[in-house]
């Protein structure tokens, strides 16, 4: 049985790869974060996988209401400068938590 980020790389073979920012695995289903339209699904040597498709910033209002999106799928492929955006915007989260946290004590 192919590895998790084996499967994610030959998938994104079959994907416009120079569009996607983010690419990552739960179980049968795929992440994908592109500019452009994916197939719903893709099959990776007999191995069908439904995909999970965002546009960019779609996906980092998705992540801003629920970081389980990002947090639960194994990422194995990413742009750098999206990446960056990405944990970011998580980090800032985490902090603002973090002060909403800190106020209810006092």
């Amino acid at each position: 049985m192919m590895e998790e980020k084996e499967v994610v790389l030959k998938a994104l073979e079959k994907v416009d790869k120079w569009y996607v920012q983010l690419a990552g695995i739960k179980g049968n289903e795929l992440l994908i974060v592109s500019q452009r339209e994916v197939p719903k699904e893709i099959e990776v040597e007999g191995r069908k996988l439904t995909v999970k498709h965002y546009y960019p910033e779609e996906y980092l209002t998705v992540i801003t209401k629920d970081e389980n999106e990002f947090r639960s799928y194994h990422v194995y492929y990413f742009v750098k400068t999206y990446m960056r955006k990405v944990l970011d915007l998580l980090a800032y989260l985490e902090v603002n938590r973090i002060r909403i946290d800190e106020r209810d004590l006092l």
